[in-house]
C-alpha cells in the first residue's frame, strides 16, 4: 500500500525524467603508449583524407594550441606516424595546417566510487570483503574445513566479474576526468578534415593535459660600487 501511494505521488512529476544513455565503451589513457595508439589512428584518418587531394598540394605544418605535456608528446608521435604513411610535412608554417587542441573535462558532480552503488560489503580484493563479513556473521556455523573461505572467494570472484562486465576492462573503472582531443586540417579559411576523440584519464594525471605556463623571467639585478674621490 505504501509503494502504491509513493508511485501515485511521483506520477505528478512535470519535468522530464532522467534516463541513462545506452551502455557504451570509452578507452582510458594510462600510458604514453596509449597516446601513440591515438596518434596512429589520427594519422591513418588524415592520410586517407589526403589521398583524395589533387597532386601539388602544400606540405602540412603541425601545431598545437598550448604546450601541455600531452600536446607536446602527441605532436611528436603524430609527426612520426604521418611521415611513416608518406605524408609530406613542413618544419615551418605553410598554407595547410593540422592543429591539435586538447580540452580537459573534470566533472564535479558527486558520484559513488568507480561509478557504482556501494554494496553492503567492501571489496578490497577478490573475496577479501566478502570473507570478512562471512567470518563476522557466520563464524558460529559448522562448515567443513576451508568451506567458508572457498565460499567467500567464490562470491568475491563473482563480484569482480560482474563489476568488470559493467565497468569494462580498464583498471579502476570509469573516472570523472576526461580528455577531448580534436584535430583540424585547414587551408586558409577552408576546413578540409577533422577528428574528435575522447577518453578517460585518472584525476591524478590531469596536469599532463593542462597548459604549462612559461617560466617567469628572472629579474636582472645590477650592482654598482660607489667609490669616493
Amino acid at each position: 500500500m505504501f509503494a502504491a501511494l509513493l508511485l501515485a505521488g511521483c506520477s505528478t512529476l512535470d519535468v522530464p525524467r532522467a534516463d541513462n544513455y545506452p551502455a557504451t565503451g570509452q578507452k582510458k589513457a594510462r600510458a604514453v603508449h596509449h597516446w601513440d595508439v591515438l596518434a596512429e589512428d589520427v594519422a591513418a584518418r588524415t592520410a586517407a583524407k589526403l589521398a583524395d587531394w589533387p597532386a601539388g598540394e602544400h606540405p602540412i605544418y603541425l601545431r598545437v594550441r598550448d604546450d601541455s605535456p600531452f600536446n607536446q608528446g602527441f605532436l611528436s608521435l603524430l609527426r612520426v606516424r604521418l611521415l611513416d604513411k608518406g605524408v609530406a610535412l613542413s618544419a615551418v608554417p605553410t598554407p595547410v595546417e593540422l592543429e591539435v587542441q586538447t580540452q580537459l573535462v573534470q566533472h564535479g558532480a558527486a558520484v559513488p566510487a568507480n561509478g557504482v552503488i556501494p554494496l553492503p560489503w567492501t571489496m578490497l580484493a577478490t573475496g577479501v570483503g566478502v570473507w570478512r563479513d562471512w567470518d563476522l556473521h557466520y563464524s558460529d556455523r559448522t562448515l567443513l574445513p576451508g568451506a567458508a573461505t572457498a565460499i567467500g572467494l567464490g562470491v568475491g570472484l563473482a563480484m569482480d566479474l560482474a563489476r568488470r562486465h559493467s565497468q569494462g576492462d580498464a583498471a579502476g573503472g570509469p573516472t570523472r576526468t576526461e580528455v577531448l582531443v580534436t584535430t583540424t586540417l585547414q587551408s586558409g579559411d577552408r576546413l578540409l578534415a577533422g577528428s574528435a576523440d575522447m577518453y578517460y584519464i585518472e584525476r591524478a594525471d590531469a596536469d599532463l593535459y593542462r597548459n604549462v605556463p612559461p617560466p617567469a623571467p628572472v629579474p636582472v639585478v645590477k650592482t654598482w660600487q660607489v667609490v669616493r674621490p
